[in-house]
């Protein structure tokens, strides 16, 4: 108790006297400070009765003047008359001494003190005790939003922030200042730190083991050993809350191979902290693509109001550049986009797969082969089994379209994905680039597809560059009728344009020149937290419920220690399949009317294609599909015991079209599906 009230004492004072606008309330607390050793000392001569007696005074009144008199005259204090048997010479040698200490040296240390407390302070090298603190380890533009979305929390509102960053404190300091408006700081405490976040002594010195929740969030997201630090820091968190239980834990990588990494260490080393981990360009990725009906999104979606089983529209999705970006953008795209118009019931009633209805992924980028052998490889678990082409500089447009590609015949495992991919080979100047780009948009505009075109690269002005010199036809803008102020999004190419550092000169330019409001800025580091994650893990979390409840599923818990509890207990690739599978309710949804009353011919596509998405979501984890003669083996007892044992060597067994899945690996897409209203989290 006695440590919390020294040091809530002293961060007030440093507080006060380390911000030079504060002069009112500085000037406040030296007198207070004043007034305090005033009464103290009169006090104490009231005590043992110390004090110049006068002739017709009272010892009360004289204390009182004298007191104040020797505070504010210390320097010139005249020997006492009435203290005769003092000789006079000493009398004055005293205060002569006393004059000399206290103006000399104690105002001096004193002085000393207030200017090395404060320039420590500003440098962020003071340490004060906290508990039950928010902690951020690492002071990147990122924290913000993260603070504006824990502050929607009035519990989390009344913690104390604290950032530990090896940049300048008073830049952090400046930064969260200027980003958080006045109602949002109102009352809100937030201290800055500076120090090593994977030195365990630093750590110890901002009380990490008695924080309320942590954020590892580094300080330079393109630092390249950004994912290391994070990881050491992850590390040293484990040890010193290895007394603890469940601690809430933010883990952010910067590269997708760091999350590859992770996804496949152990389980259990991660029982004190509970770890949500995040890749930031991924974050980015769904904060543009991810649309559950929740987030106020300045994005279309890529499947604009909706795909259902009857649409003949596709999604077309091309990003320029091959870059972390659009390998980000890619991927997420590849987890949300199957629908059910995929879905096709053969004349035995099964189902089977409508193949001219897939989605299709666009890349282009000069000199392209390297990277397409880079991420086909890193990505070989999928593009093993997937269809894609490749258009090198050599092609012309009008040639025929060159083969797709497989990485083995599709024969041994079957051609059921409903996602493919396209590498093209050029610039954006490039004619067979730009002939391309012209069908595109004929394809969307004849109602063949719904596309969007993100440019990814990593310098910004190019990237800017690289979507004003798109044909002109992208920058036809309709507006929804009626007279509104919306783009129709069914008619206007929507243009994705990746800005790391600043979004702010094409925000201006979208609000205020008509022919370039369908080009939206996304990415800058600022705007890389999602702050929507926080419902789809919380989806995430009943989805897992209901997995575990089965059959047996009757309603949705509204404890949260029960849903809590049920996710820990999972492994965290399947907390991130849960996690995915609430990211595409969106796109359920929208396919159906955003309707929640779902009919069993609803329920059974909407399976199906959920089936369809977890494919893939497999496959992007690095799982393995098995030829179909191993997947024949699930037929026998024996052999469903030895291929649910090849899960554990990341291969899969229902990695397979939907009509090969017995009845009880079927029934969770059933049962998810038919309680979709449960899972959505209510506004």
């Amino acid at each position: 108790m006695i440590n919390r009230l020294i040091s809530f004492f002293f961060w007030h004072f440093d507080r006060t006297f380390g911000n030079s606008r504060r002069w009112a309330i500085q000037i406040l607390h030296v007198l207070t400070i004043l007034t305090v050793v005033i009464v103290l000392f009169a006090a104490i001569g009231f005590c043992f009765k110390i004090g110049y007696q006068q002739p017709k005074g009272k010892i009360e009144d004289n204390i009182w003047l004298q007191t104040i008199g020797m505070i504010f005259n210390a320097s010139n204090l005249p020997p006492a008359t009435e203290m005769r048997d003092i000789p006079s010479w000493w009398q004055v040698i005293v205060a002569l001494v006393g004059a000399v200490v206290f103006t000399g040296f104690t105002i001096s240390f004193v002085g000393n003190f207030l200017t090395n407390r404060i320039n420590a302070y500003r440098d962020g090298s003071v340490r004060y005790y906290f508990s039950d603190h928010i902690l951020f380890l690492g002071g990147s533009r990122m924290i913000p939003p993260m603070f504006r979305e824990l502050i929607k929390n009035s519990e989390y509102r009344k913690k104390h922030f604290v950032v530990l960053t090896n940049d300048e404190p008073e830049r952090v300091r400046r930064h969260i200042d200027g980003a958080l408006d006045l109602e949002e700081k109102k009352g809100l405490k937030i201290t800055v730190l500076r120090g090593y976040r994977d030195d365990k002594e630093t750590l110890q010195s901002v009380h990490l083991d008695k924080a309320a929740r942590i954020y590892i969030v580094g300080d330079n997201p393109f630092d390249v050993e950004h994912d290391s630090t994070n990881m050491a820091c992850w590390n040293l968190a484990k040890q010193l809350c290895s007394h603890r239980k469940d601690v809430p834990c933010f883990l952010l990588f910067r590269r997708e191979s760091s999350i590859f990494l992770f996804r496949h260490r152990d389980s259990d080393m991660n029982l004190c902290l509970d770890t949500t981990v995040v890749n930031r360009l991924e974050s980015v990725a769904q904060r543009v693509l991810v649309h559950n009906g929740g987030e106020n999104s300045q994005y279309p979606p890529l499947d604009r109001n909706g795909i259902d089983k009857d649409s003949n529209r596709t999604v077309h999705f091309v990003l320029y550049g091959m870059t972390a970006v659009s390998y980000a953008m890619a991927t997420t795209a590849a987890h949300l986009c199957h629908f059910p118009n995929f879905v096709a019931r053969n004349a035995n009633g099964t189902f089977g797969e409508n193949k001219e209805r897939r989605t299709k992924i666009t890349l282009i980028a000069p000199n392209i082969k390297e990277e397409m052998a880079y991420m086909t490889t890193h990505l070989d678990s999928l593009f093993s089994i997937s269809k894609y082409a490749l258009y090198d500089s050599n092609w012309k447009f009008g040639d025929k379209k060159p083969d797709p590609v497989w990485r083995r015949e599709l024969g041994e495992v079957g051609d059921f994905l409903d996602i493919e991919w396209e590498f093209v080979d050029g610039n954006i100047a490039d004619e067979h680039v730009r002939m391309l780009l012209k069908q595109y948009y004929i394809d969307n505009m004849e109602g063949k597809t719904y596309l969007t075109v993100a440019f990814c690269g990593e310098k910004a002005d190019r990237n800017t560059a690289g979507a004003l010199y798109l044909p002109s036809e992208y920058h036809r803008i309709t507006m929804k009728e009626g007279g509104g102020d919306e783009i129709d999004y069914e008619k206007t190419i929507p243009i994705l344009v990746y800005q790391p550092e600043s979004e702010e000169l094409l925000k201006t330019s979208n609000q205020e020149i008509a022919m370039f409001r369908n080009i939206l800025p996304f990415g800058s580091v600022r705007e890389s937290y999602d702050p929507s994650i926080r419902r789809r893990i919380l989806e995430g979390k009943r989805i897992n419920y209901i997995y575990n409840q089965g059959d047996d599923y009757a309603f949705m818990t509204s404890d949260a220690a029960v849903l809590d509890g049920l996710w820990r207990k999972a492994k965290y690739v399947d907390q991130m399949s849960n996690i995915y599978s609430a990211s595409h309710i969106g796109v359920k949804l929208r396919s159906v009317g955003n309707r929640t009353d779902l009919t069993d011919e609803d329920v059974q596509l909407l399976a199906v294609t959920e089936h369809n998405r977890w494919n893939v979501e497999k496959l992007l984890m690095g799982f393995e599909a098995l030829p179909k003669a191993e997947r024949a083996k699930q037929n026998t007892d024996e052999g469903y015991r030895e291929l649910r044992e090849l899960r554990k060597q990341f291969k899969h067994y229902c990695i397979a079209p939907y009509s090969e899945l017995l009845s009880k690996d079927n029934s969770s897409d059933i049962l998810i599906v038919k309680n979709l209203g449960d899972v959505v989290e209510k506004e």
